[in-house]
């Protein structure tokens, strides 16, 4: 019974643990789908936008569906990290740390940053808009 107490207040300890997968965010808004040829229902088509915390990379993923991450390293938020490709990236790959995650789901492929995945924004398309936050 003495034991009790002590696995009790080990568990909250870890329960407090603090959460180091917490990228900096920014705001994004709305973008008019048009002006963006590289992702207007270009299924795998990228673009890098100047917003968020270290910018936005929206990928297409299917016919009106698609995926924003924040470009920031988990590892090192102030990194802004680089698509492998101009307009199909598959990767984002930070020149700091050398990890690269896949814009499929933000996990982390390698480097040392395979603790955290990127941050993924809302991404909702209604009309010509699409809706980043």
């Amino acid at each position: 019974m003495r034991r009790l107490p002590i696995i009790i207040a080990l568990l909250l300890l870890a329960a407090c643990k603090r959460d180091v997968c917490n990228t900096p965010i920014g705001e994004v808004g709305r973008i008019l789908l048009s002006d963006y040829a590289e992702i207007n229902n270009i299924v795998g088509g990228t673009v890098v936008l100047n917003r968020g915390h270290r910018g936005v990379i929206v990928r297409c993923e299917s016919f009106g569906h698609y995926d924003a991450f924040e470009c920031a390293c988990p590892n090192d938020n102030d990194v802004h990290m680089l698509p492998d490709d101009d307009h199909a990236a598959m990767t984002l790959t930070c020149p700091s740390c050398g990890s690269r995650f896949e814009l499929i789901n933000g996990n982390p492929l390698d480097g040392s940053a395979t603790s955290c995945p990127l941050h993924r924004y809302s991404a909702d398309l209604d009309g010509y808009y699409l809706y980043i936050y």
